[in-house]
């Protein structure tokens, strides 16, 4: 499983939230080995202050080691597009770093 959070410079607004939910889910409905139905997205305030959080969370396909680490490079392709779409419709916002990782089996 992997956990993202992007951080918008600013609230968003209902429809910038949906367009964000739609980025990211063509995004990684896009690469292959990330299941597409395990993707969850959720976009919520921060108490304090003006600006917004998105959580993201799928599953990488795969059990060996190299095609693990092969997922992973997608990942970041996703990640790039992602942000190239967002910066396209105005979306501002800084992607946590590093991404966080859980290894896990999965029984099918």
């Amino acid at each position: 499983m992997v956990l993202l959070y992007l951080d918008f410079t600013k609230k968003l607004t209902e429809q910038e939230g949906a367009l964000v939910q739609q980025v990211i889910k063509n995004s990684t409905d896009s690469v292959f080995g990330i299941d597409p139905g395990s993707t969850k997205i959720a976009v919520f305030d921060h108490e304090h202050t003006d600006k917004c959080r998105a959580r993201i969370t799928f599953f990488i396909l795969g059990s060996s080691e190299n095609s693990i680490q092969l997922r992973k490079r997608l990942l970041e392709v996703a990640n790039q597009t992602i942000s190239k779409e967002l910066k396209k419709f105005g979306v501002e916002f800084y992607l946590q770093e590093p991404n966080i990782y859980v290894d896990s089996p999965v029984t099918i």
